[in-house]
């Protein structure tokens, strides 16, 4: 291996050697910087290289909901060829798991239908063991669609079959029944219609499931079927939300807020009376009749009367169920984000993206205020913003003090020689750098070797420096 090597190594390395030799602290300061370079570098490359996400591999499903969610975030992020690991910085990494932990991603991977169907039984599997699978398999296919349902986090299904009772008189099997627990998202709450729809969903997914033996649960393990929310509170609701929704597509989030308030009309009050008034005999008929028959007598006697009379119905109603008297809408805008005009154009498009809900008589405030704290970036985005705002001058301010410790370095090493030979070597030394930064280490040398050193430069950078020199608060 060493006779491979070029014939000018030796005689390259004598030669460094010699060079170094006399100028020993220079070199130690070079090699010194260069390390810690390095080390900044390396540090770099650490942080900035992909880290495992997860600390277990995760199914292709998994992995493909989490790269939905970082794409949202805007993070970056990379797969593995297999598509079960997600790799991010190290820096992020703490960050992205604690959101996807808050998020309830990835969701819990159940097996479907598809998956099932793509790992077939043994071909002497029993029946029961074909009929678990392909009942696991309608779980898993239950439990995505109803994730997939607004408002719904999770969900879990379990599904009993029909069992043979051994004890019971007939021979009919008891019916199957299946469980159903959802976790809601924060304030979602499901209503007795959407509760019915979903047991209704489970029981056609399953042969001879009806819904009346599908039980529905919340993550408190109480029944789902919660009544409706009043209609007023949820008209008012749906108002404020399309106002709001409008003035954020149109001015940003955080310019505008928007409360919405309802004045129910009088309950409404029904009465309903019957009036019945007659008018006396109309028309009267009898008859009768008698004899006797084989010592046998009998009476027969026959009335028919018709009477008049009017009925009269009365219906009285007051009010309109569910009616609203009053509808009273405020817009408080950020004085700091629209303009000052804003106000009286903005009145009108509230009407318009409120549209029928509002009447004549309804009330419309705008006012542009100065908000307390424009939500504008978060903390973390904030720090990093900072962050990176004081690494160039910190890196700078580092650059100038390498450069500074190298030059006096040099001056030291030298400062037993003539002082034009050590004019050359700062010289050699600083050359390469800008003037401020050559002015900022000739300010520290004495008048004598400063004006020595600055001999060695050509005019115009020789001026730039004096510039510098002369007036110290440019360096700034």
């Amino acid at each position: 291996m060493l006779a491979g090597l070029p014939a000018t190594l030796p005689d390259l390395v004598i030669r460094c050697r010699s060079w170094l030799a006399p100028r020993p602290i220079p070199a130690i300061a070079a090699i010194a910087c260069g390390i810690v370079v390095l080390v900044l570098i390396t540090d770099a490359n650490r942080r900035g290289a992909g880290v495992p996400l997860f600390s277990v591999p995760l199914h292709p499903t998994q992995a493909l909901e989490v790269e939905k969610a970082l794409l949202l975030w805007n993070e970056p992020f990379t797969s593995d060829a297999q598509h079960t690991q997600i790799y991010v910085r190290a820096s992020r990494r703490r960050d992205v798991a604690l959101r996807l932990t808050l998020a309830g991603l990835p969701h819990g991977y159940v097996p479907t239908s598809a998956d099932v169907m793509q790992d077939p039984p043994p071909a002497f599997a029993p029946q029961s063991v074909i009929d678990d699978r392909r009942r696991a398999g309608i779980e898993g296919d239950l439990v995505w669609a109803l994730r997939r349902l607004p408002g719904i986090a999770d969900a879990s299904v379990v599904i009993a079959p029909a069992q043979d009772d051994p004890l019971s008189v007939d021979a009919s099997p008891s019916p199957p029944s299946a469980s159903v627990q959802i976790l809601l998202q924060p304030g979602v709450h499901l209503t007795a219609t959407e509760s019915e729809g979903i047991k209704r969903y489970v029981a056609g997914a399953y042969p001879g499931l009806t819904p009346q033996r599908v039980v529905l649960v919340d993550d408190a393990g109480l029944a789902s079927a919660t009544p409706a929310p009043d209609a007023l509170a949820a008209r008012e609701l749906r108002v404020q939300n399309a106002i709001q929704t409008a003035l954020d597509a149109v001015f940003g989030l955080g310019a505008a807020v928007v409360r919405v308030s309802l004045r129910p009309s009088p309950e409404q009050v029904s009465m309903h009376r019957t009036v019945v008034t007659p008018h006396g005999l109309v028309e009267s008929d009898r008859s009768s009749e008698s004899g006797t028959d084989a010592a046998k007598h009998f009476l027969r006697q026959h009335e028919h009367s018709r009477f008049a009379y009017d009925t009269t119905e009365e219906t009285r109603s007051t009010g309109v169920a569910g009616a609203v008297a009053h509808l009273s809408v405020a817009v408080f805008l950020n004085a700091n984000r629209v303009a000052a005009t804003a106000p009286q154009q903005v009145a009108s498009f509230v009407r318009a993206a409120a549209g029928a809900d509002l009447s004549q008589g309804d009330d419309v405030v705008v006012s542009a205020l100065t908000f307390s704290q424009t939500p504008s970036v978060t903390g973390r985005d904030a720090f990093a913003a900072r962050r990176r705002r004081l690494w160039v001058p910190a890196a700078a301010v580092v650059a100038v003090i390498g450069i500074a410790c190298t030059a006096g370095l040099a001056y030291r090493s030298l400062r037993g020689a003539p002082d034009a030979e050590i004019a050359r070597g700062v010289h050699r030394t600083l050359r390469a750098e800008s003037p401020q930064t050559a002015a900022y280490v000739l300010g520290t040398l004495p008048d004598r070797l400063r004006s020595r050193i600055l001999a060695e430069y050509h005019g115009v950078q020789r001026d730039a420096i004096l510039l510098y020199l002369r007036d110290p608060s440019r360096h700034g």
